[in-house]
């Protein structure tokens, strides 16, 4: 995981934050060191998931980020007829959220989504 220093050095210009390529190379480092418990709460979602999922169903990450949910969903051994579905509005980041994907060779459907979730959210039922 890289460390993340994008706030290390003043800014010369101040803009809107956004979700560009050199946050997303240490959005994992950075939402682990600001949110309470994040580790907890991904075990914690699965373990959910687990009890309520039922097969032929599909879950959705709105925000998926990186894809921390979606891997912590895929290791928790659900049925693999559930399918998953990440959206979020930044192309950085679901690039490295398939990158992540990629890598665990699931054979579940899991399909990755650009959608401005302040917009309307255009979910398939």
């Amino acid at each position: 995981m890289t460390k993340d220093s994008v706030f290390n050095n003043p800014q010369q210009v101040i803009s809107d934050f956004e979700f560009n390529k050199s946050v997303v190379t240490v959005f994992d480092d950075m939402v682990v060191r600001s949110v309470p418990n994040y580790v907890e709460i991904q075990r914690m979602i699965a373990e959910l998931t687990k009890d309520y999922a039922t097969p032929n169903s599909t879950i959705y990450d709105l925000g998926c980020s990186t894809g921390a949910t979606l891997i912590s969903l895929e290791t928790a051994k659900l049925d693999t007829s559930i399918s998953f579905v990440g959206i979020d509005n930044s192309e950085e980041m679901l690039k490295k959220c398939q990158s992540n994907i990629d890598k665990l060779n699931s054979k579940r459907t899991i399909t990755l989504e650009f959608q401005n979730l302040d917009a309307d959210l255009n979910c398939r039922v």
